[in-house]
């Protein structure tokens, strides 16, 4: 989870990504999968780990160790209670699909370009 929170949430330099990317394998209860997708078609390398009932991974770019995006799978049935008090239910199998579009290093918070 602190590998998946690093690489998604900072800027890393490439070789700090590189060794995050080899160390990830290394780590117990780590599966990896290739041609895995991400929200916008593209699909990489991913990294995942069952927590909660859900496969989560981490999707990476094969040759930059870039981050794509992620792709969670439940594996068992959750049922949650919304604020009103009423349940839902995310059935076995549903996926969820994100995808880093863009990312930039800017000098000020909210600054675009």
């Amino acid at each position: 989870m602190e590998i998946n929170q690093l690489i998604s949430e900072q800027w890393l330099a490439p070789e700090v990504r590189a060794a995050l990317f080899r160390a990830l394998p290394t780590v117990k209860g780590i599966t990896m999968a290739e041609d895995v997708p991400v929200a916008d078609g593209r699909r990489g390398v991913a990294f995942g780990f069952d927590d909660d009932g859900a496969r989560q991974s981490l999707v990476l770019d094969p040759q930059t160790f870039r981050y794509l995006g992620s792709n969670s799978t439940r594996l068992q049935d959750r049922t949650y209670e919304r604020a009103d008090g009423s349940r839902g239910t995310f059935r076995a199998g549903t996926v969820s699909l994100t995808a880093q579009l863009e990312a930039k290093i800017v000098n000020q918070p909210g600054q675009r370009s």
